[in-house]
């Protein structure tokens, strides 16, 4: 009920003029293609944020001590299991850069997220990707693509693009075939979101595999995307290498309290997460209403089929003032990702969706009469 009064706000706002002016008057895009939180951050954040400007003439805890603290509480760990980053990008590029030596292998589940091949390849490595199933990571066919020359794993849980999840029992098996040799980097970017009872619990695994590394990130759930923290578990042995080769200090004193004020606000979190949770129930039932084939979600974002091209479907979107991802970059050419936003985005979303799907079966029709 706290929240209650932000949820009227944006149901009543007018949408051109809330969602698609910048300050400046000029009309800008709403961007549904970076998988931001549309329902914003805690109160807590903003009031947090704005009474520690004062001090932003000072250099900021360069290992964010008392954000630290509060993280070892929450996660059950020891301080210095944690590491922490200017995002997630910038811990990938740690871990690659601590991980990887030219001509290593490193095995990636094929399509996932761009910047682990990325710096992989930066670093000489050699990427071999393992195509999924049925949208999903194939975990027994990654564990079969590691050979000796491995040194790192990627795998993102819930899956982006996909927003398929790995279950606790298939992780379970698959961290027991790994070489303690080899990092296992498990990116939880989108775990929040996540509603199964049998999504893994990566805090017991933390505590019998110390070669895996978990991400967590407070770009989504938290909608901290503009302050860019994030941080990393792992053994002490594996936190202390990548400290190594980390920038002291390398998160911004503004992300570190903004963090910690995000963390004391439980109802806020679950006022987003249900947001989002609601907003995926809402796409299912309008793709169903639409005979659209989907990807059901665990993560603040959704894959769909509308079985006409992609780009030209973004291209639609963004005439009418929506930046969407086309699915053709990752060899779904009649797909497209969309961020599920609040309920005034999402109806907006689904006006342009019903219109395209439309006129193509419109199309579809006459050119089989002719």
């Amino acid at each position: 009920m706290k929240y209650r009064a932000t949820l009227d706000q944006i149901r009543s706002f007018d949408p051109p003029a809330a969602l698609n002016t910048s300050s400046s008057g000029n009309q800008r895009p709403l961007n549904l293609a970076l998988n931001e939180n549309s329902f914003g951050c805690s109160p807590h954040v903003i009031a947090a944020v704005t009474q520690a400007v004062p001090d932003l003439f000072r250099y900021p805890p360069t290992f964010c001590g008392p954000l630290r603290q509060r993280l070892a509480q929450i996660h059950s760990i020891e301080a210095d299991q944690l590491l922490f980053g200017n995002g997630i990008f910038e811990i990938l590029s740690l871990i690659s850069q601590v991980f990887i030596a030219e001509g290593d292998e490193v095995v990636i589940p094929s399509p996932s997220f761009g910047w682990y091949g990325i710096s992989a390849k930066a670093l000489g490595a050699k990427v071999i990707e393992v195509p999924l199933h049925d949208h999903a990571i194939n975990l027994d066919a990654v564990a079969s693509a590691i050979t000796p020359q491995t040194t790192l794993v990627w795998l993102c849980n819930p899956h982006n693009p996909m927003g398929s999840i790995v279950r606790s029992s298939a992780l379970d098996r698959f961290l027991e075939r790994v070489p303690d040799s080899v990092a296992v980097v498990l990116d939880e970017a989108y775990a929040e979101f996540a509603d199964d009872p049998d999504f893994p619990d990566s805090q017991q695994l933390l505590a019998r595999f110390s070669n895996l590394i978990v991400l967590k990130t407070f770009s989504k759930a938290y909608g901290l995307a503009g302050l860019r923290i994030g941080y990393a578990i792992s053994s002490k042995t594996t936190i202390s290498q990548l400290h190594k080769v980390k920038t002291p200090p390398n998160v911004n004193h503004l992300a570190q309290v903004a963090a910690l004020a995000a963390l004391a606000d439980e109802t806020f979190l679950q006022h987003s997460i249900q947001g989002i949770r609601q907003g995926a129930s809402d796409y299912y039932a309008f793709c169903r209403e639409q005979g659209i084939n989907y990807i059901p979600t665990h993560a603040n974002f959704i894959m769909i089929d509308i079985e006409i091209d992609g780009d030209e479907a973004a291209a639609e979107f963004l005439k009418n003032g929506i930046i969407i991802r086309s699915g053709r970059e990752i060899g779904m050419p009649t797909w497209m990702r969309i961020t599920i936003g609040n309920e005034i985005e999402n109806h907006k979303v689904f006006g342009i969706l019903r219109s395209i799907v439309e006129r193509s079966r419109t199309n579809l029709k006459v050119s089989n009469i002719k």
